[in-house]
């Protein structure tokens, strides 16, 4: 029984972690876009925060999600920032016009924000966004 339980636990900090991990966030707003320009990818940043319901069921259930997660890896650079940890992080969320959480903001390589969405959106509604936001940025 113990095993059972031991394992049970095991699978679901794997699974819980999975979530977060999948997509390959970075933590760093110029390293990301670095990355974007190098790549020819854009940018995604993820504005959130520790204490945030909402936050944490996007992160459950939206980008767990394998479309999702191969649509971010393949076309964006993922950012997640939460403003409450540090000076660069809280100027960021506010050049981005964040007024709540989560806040998903696209941008182009050079830091131009291409759209935005505000509060928590289930998968298959975030990958019509996601289509969109690559759509439009083809045109440009």
């Amino acid at each position: 029984m113990r095993k059972f339980i031991a394992a049970t636990i095991i699978a679901l900090v794997a699974v819980s972690a999975g979530a977060w991990a999948s997509v390959g966030w970075e933590q760093d707003y110029d390293t990301a876009l670095t990355k974007a320009k190098k790549e020819g990818k854009l940018v995604m940043v993820d504005v959130y925060t520790d204490w945030c319901g909402w936050c944490k069921k996007l992160d459950k259930d939206t980008y767990s999600n394998k479309d999702v997660e191969t649509k971010v890896t393949k076309e964006f650079i993922a950012l997640k920032i939460n403003p409450e940890k540090g000076a660069q992080n809280k100027k960021l969320a506010k050049q981005l016009g964040t007024r709540g959480y989560p806040h998903i903001v696209f941008l182009d390589a050079q830091g131009k924000k291409l759209a935005e969405i505000a509060g928590y959106v289930p998968a298959k509604e975030f990958l019509d966004r996601l289509n969109q936001v690559t759509a439009h940025a083809q045109k440009k």
